[in-house]
C-alpha cells in the first residue's frame, strides 16, 4: 500500500496572508487542493493523509469531502519534523509499504513527477524530486561576498519525496531535519534523485504567491 501525505500544517508567516497560504485561493481554488487532486488521480497512490493546523481541521475536512482517497485529516505539530512523526506514527498499524510526502505549498505537482518519484522509491528505498542549481553560488559575510561554491553537482531539493515506510520511520526517530531526505541520508541510506520541475516551486513569500496566481491559469495536472 502506498499512502500520500500532504504536508499542510504550516502557519505561513512569510506570505503576509490573513489565513495560512495552503488555504488561500488561486484561480478560485484553495492551494492545497491542487496537489491533492494530483494524488487523487494517481493510480500509484492508494490513500491520502492530510496534515493541517489544529484550528483548520474542521475546515479542511469539509474541503476534501469529495476526495475518495483522503481518508484522514490530522492536526500537525509545531515543526515539519514533528508533523512528519505524527503522520508516521498514525500510519503504523496500517503497515504501508511506501509513503509519499508532498508540500501543500507546492501546488503545481504534475502526475508524471509524482509517479516517477514513487517508482524510483520502490526500487531504491528513497527518492526525491530535485533541480540542478544553475546560478552561481556564493557565500556571504556581513553583506559582502566572501567566497564561491561550485554549482557542479548541487541540487535544490523539492517534494514529492517517497520512502519505504520502515526506512523513513527509523530515520525520523534518529535524526531531525527540516526535510525528509536528510534523516534518511544520515541513516546511511541512498536517496535517488529524480529530475524535478521548476513549476513545482514552493510558495514561501508574497512574491511566490503572486507568481502562483499567474501560473494557475495555465497549469495542467499531467
Amino acid at each position: 500500500m502506498t499512502i500520500g501525505i500532504l504536508m499542510a500544517a504550516g502557519k505561513s508567516t512569510r506570505t503576509n496572508t490573513t489565513i495560512p497560504k495552503q488555504f488561500h485561493k488561486i484561480c478560485d481554488r484553495p492551494i492545497l487542493l491542487y496537489s491533492l487532486t494530483t494524488f487523487e488521480r494517481s493510480q500509484l497512490v492508494d490513500l491520502c493523509l492530510l496534515m493541517v493546523p489544529q484550528e483548520w481541521k474542521t475546515t479542511a475536512e469539509q474541503m476534501v469531502g469529495d476526495f475518495k482517497k483522503v481518508k484522514w485529516v490530522l492536526p500537525g505539530g509545531s515543526t515539519r519534523h514533528e508533523t512528519s512523526l505524527i503522520a508516521i506514527d498514525f500510519l503504523r498499524n496500517l503497515k504501508p509499504s511506501l509513503v509519499v510526502f508532498h508540500d501543500a505549498a507546492r501546488p503545481f505537482l504534475s502526475l508524471r513527477l509524482l509517479e516517477t518519484v514513487i517508482k524510483e522509491a520502490k526500487g531504491f528505498g528513497a527518492a526525491t524530486a530535485a533541480i540542478p542549481v544553475t546560478d552561481s553560488v556564493g557565500y556571504c559575510e556581513d553583506g559582502f561576498l566572501s567566497s564561491y561554491a561550485s554549482r557542479e553537482s548541487l541540487y535544490r531539493i523539492q517534494t514529492p519525496q517517497a520512502f519505504h515506510y520502515e526506512i523513513i520511520d527509523d530515520a525520523l526517530r534518529k535524526f531531525q531535519a527540516d526535510d525528509g531526505t536528510k534523516p534518511v541520508f544520515l541513516l546511511g541510506k541512498r536517496v535517488k534523485i529524480v529530475e524535478g520541475d521548476p513549476y513545482c516551486f514552493k510558495i514561501t513569500t508574497s512574491k511566490d504567491l503572486e507568481l502562483a496566481h499567474l501560473l494557475c491559469r495555465f497549469f495542467k495536472e499531467e
